[in-house]
Formats: C-alpha cells, sequence, structure tokens
C-alpha cells in the first residue's frame, strides 16, 4: 500500500516474560534490535524516523517512515527506562496489555481500578517527553485517570464503541467524548470480537457503523485507523478487509454512508498527524 509511515508495534507478553525468565526490559532490547535490523536491511525503503521533521524528508525520498512502539507499558521499572527508550526512539507506549502491572490494572481484569502510582509518573513523563499514550486496553478508570492529568493529546490506538459491541476492550460514550475533548484519537479496529459479538467477520459495515457512532458523539476530529491486522488470530474466507490493501474498500464504504473526501482525509492520517505535530514532533 502507498503508506506515508507506518507504527512497528513491539509487543510484550509479562506472563511469557516471567515464565521463561527473560527480563521485560531485556526482552525489549531483543525485539527492538530485531526491527532495527530489518529497517537496515531494507534501508532503501524504509527508514526510522524520531520527529515530524524527519518523517517529512523520508516521505520526500519516497520512502516509508518507520516510528518504534511498544504494546505493554510493563517493560518500563524506571523513569530511567522510560527515557532511555524514548532515546532509542520509542514514540508511542500502550501502558497495558492483558495483564495487571505495577503501571496500571487493564480493561479485561477490572473496569473500576486504575493508574497506580509509577503509572501516574509514568504518564506525566511520558508527555514531557514527547510520547504518546496509549489508552487501548486500559480499564474505564485507568483512561479516566490519564485524562484528568493528561496536559497533551493521548490515543487510544485500537479501540471501537463499546455500546455496538459489548466488549470490555471497547471504549465507553464517556471515554469516547473524552478523549476528543482532550484533543487525541481512537483508531477504530477491524478485530471481528470488537465490531459484533455475534458475527466473528470483518465487514465492512461493522467497520463503518462504529466510526459513524463515534463522528455522531464526538466529531470528525477524533476518528483514526488502528486496524490491528496481527493482534489476532481468527481469520474467514468471508472478511472483506484482509490487509492494509484492501482498505480502499473502507474510503469507498465510507464514502456511499454520506462521509465526504475532507473527513475521510481525516480519519485515515489527518488527525494523527495533528496529534503527531502537537505532542511528538
Amino acid at each position: 500500500a502507498d503508506s506515508l509511515a507506518q507504527f512497528f508495534v513491539l509487543w510484550l507478553n509479562l506472563k511469557a516474560c516471567d515464565k521463561y525468565q527473560v527480563e521485560p526490559w531485556a526482552h525489549f532490547i531483543k525485539l527492538y534490535n530485531l526491527l532495527i535490523q530489518q529497517i537496515e536491511l531494507n534501508s532503501d525503503h524504509i527508514e526510522l524516523v524520531r520527529d515530524y521533521a524527519s518523517l517529512e524528508r523520508v516521505s520526500q525520498q519516497g520512502k516509508l517512515a518507520a516510528f518504534a512502539c511498544v504494546e505493554e507499558g510493563g517493560f518500563i521499572r524506571d523513569l530511567g527506562q522510560l527515557e532511555q527508550a524514548y532515546q532509542l526512539g520509542v514514540r508511542y507506549i500502550t501502558l497495558v496489555w492483558n495483564y495487571e502491572s505495577h503501571i496500571a490494572v487493564p480493561s479485561c481484569i477490572d473496569q473500576t481500578r486504575g493508574l497506580k502510582s509509577f503509572g501516574y509518573q509514568m504518564v506525566e513523563r511520558m508527555q514531557q517527553l514527547g510520547m504518546l499514550v496509549d489508552v487501548s486496553h486500559l480499564a474505564d478508570q485507568g483512561v479516566r485517570d490519564v485524562l484528568r492529568i493528561a496536559k497533551l493529546p493521548i490515543i487510544a490506538s485500537h479501540s471501537n464503541a463499546r455500546v455496538l459491541c459489548e466488549h470490555t476492550r471497547n471504549l465507553s460514550d464517556e471515554l469516547i467524548r473524552g478523549i476528543a475533548d482532550n484533543g487525541g484519537v481512537i483508531g477504530v479496529n477491524c478485530v471481528p470480537y470488537f465490531l459484533d459479538s455475534e458475527d466473528k467477520t470483518i465487514r465492512l459495515a461493522k467497520m463503518v457503523a462504529h466510526i459513524k457512532h463515534i463522528y455522531q458523539i464526538a466529531g470528525e476530529d477524533v476518528l483514526a485507523i488502528g486496524n490491528d491486522f496481527d493482534g489476532f488470530s481468527s481469520r474467514s474466507s468471508a472478511d472483506e478487509i484482509k490487509s492494509i490493501a484492501d482498505l480502499p474498500k473502507l474510503v469507498a464504504a465510507l464514502q456511499n454512508n454520506g462521509f465526504n473526501e475532507r473527513v475521510i482525509e481525516k480519519i485515515f492520517h489527518g488527525n494523527v498527524l495533528r496529534v503527531m505535530k502537537t505532542l511528538v514532533f
């Protein structure tokens, strides 16, 4: 696909680290080095970038701009490690995945508990550094906690609307409006069980429904796309979106549902670029 940039997410499983007696930080470094190795092997086509100016420069060279990100903040044990990760080029961190940590509680465990003491410190320092705080997977109370202290836009990198699909991973209308008021963005994903609790097929109509709902209650500036293609294994031959190459089908579906070109451009890249300009870069 003809993309401007891509967020390359390094995913850590804290329980697996514990099982195999691997320090989460060491595992992060291993994954990071593998990413850098692959970028260097394909340096004619892709380059790691750390700021918006670098993104523009790489784009002008006809290459893909790569941002390093981490899904699971538990690899950070102190603010010194957070600063090291920033220096390495990490530009967003998903605070938690599916396990409770010293940072916060995930939505799949308890929606009523949120950030812990170090979690507050980490969010504040991330925003001081210019690193995006990602609240996908975070418990409802945790998202409220982040919104209460955030001075700059945050993201929910891959989350849908709970009113349309009752799943703990989806966002309530309250939180959708809160992220919109914060100036942040929500990446609507195509994980089938986050789109519809009954239908396990990725359907364009379901993605459009989630986008329309968020648009109707929170406006056009909060919307983005966060497919999460590598975040689930279930696939169906009936899936209407099978890879990033199928995203033009979503564009057509949005056009057929009354979205104009200006708003579609904001959904697909404009809103994320705005947040990147105002916070990270």
